[in-house]
């Protein structure tokens, strides 16, 4: 083999430093990513720390809706009427006006206490603004908890979808992907609440399932049929499902996050409107 010659060495070495530079480069701009995802991760846990002063949570009392007692009367006829008694057990103390002063746009509180989700609701113009802005509406990647500006925000539609990140420090919806891995979580407790400045709603989740960005979950169905193929949809691709009976009258609020970084695929569960009660 022929000895190296000093210009294929300074060539070699020209090389090697290229690539080195090249590479301190990316570490450098990756540093400062992370860097800068990490103050906006923690700016965005102090804001909704400091919302929770607007949202207080009283649990009155430990009692699954189907075993709450019923109050009987007898009409005048004879008619006997069962009256439910107060069946959502968890009371919210929530500060409606101040949360509105804050921002306009404010629709709601949502809380899941077995994943620590307690956060307001918003609906702005699109589906883009809040994806990566407070709830204060300053500019984070952390975005908030918002639902789908087509939606009714009286929770009226048949199917209201909220949306949130799948945050890496468990914040926001990052906490959803655990009823996939632990089901005893929902089996266990499956009540999710809203409560807006009236009324009181609370939600069994009846099933839990990965799914695309473009898929049927998505669909704001308005008519008995669609409701039907809608069900008959999620029958077939949820991989958990409560014995839950659903139908077409029901009202539906669909939780959704990203499922993994830059993937299309979706973290999905859904609940069924159970009670509803003014405040």
């Amino acid at each position: 083999m022929p000895p190296v010659s000093e210009r294929e060495n300074r060539m070699k070495n020209k090389i090697w430093g290229t690539v080195l530079v090249i590479s301190l480069a990316v570490i450098v701009v990756s540093g400062v990513r992370i860097f800068m995802l990490s103050k906006e991760y923690r700016e965005g846990i102090n804001v909704y720390k400091g919302l929770e002063q607007y949202a207080t949570v009283e649990e009155s009392k430990e009692m699954p809706a189907k075993e709450v007692p019923q109050e009987v009367e007898t009409q005048e006829d004879g008619t006997v009427v069962e009256t439910v008694k107060s069946q959502i057990p968890v009371t919210m103390h929530l500060n409606y006006a101040s949360l509105k002063m804050i921002n306009e746009d404010f629709k709601g509180w949502l809380l899941y206490e077995p994943l620590a989700l307690s956060y307001p609701i918003v609906r702005g113009d699109d589906n883009d603004f809040y994806a990566y802005h407070t709830f204060e509406k300053e500019k984070n990647n952390s975005g908030a908890i918002f639902m789908d500006f087509l939606n009714k925000p009286d929770y009226t539609d048949y199917n209201t979808i909220i949306y949130g990140h799948n945050m890496r420090n468990g914040t926001m919806f990052g906490s959803l992907k655990k009823l996939l891995s632990d089901t005893g979580i929902v089996e266990e407790n499956p009540y999710f609440y809203i409560f807006t400045e009236d009324q009181a709603y609370m939600y069994e989740i009846f099933a839990v399932y990965i799914t695309r960005a473009d898929s049927a979950t998505y669909d704001l169905v308005d008519t008995p049929e669609a409701q039907e193929e809608y069900l008959s949809y999620i029958d077939k691709t949820a991989t958990w499902k409560s014995d839950k009976k659903v139908t077409g009258d029901d009202k539906v609020v669909t939780l959704s996050t990203c499922h993994g970084l830059h993937s299309n695929n979706r973290t999905v569960v859904h609940g069924v409107l159970i009670a509803q009660e003014d405040r």
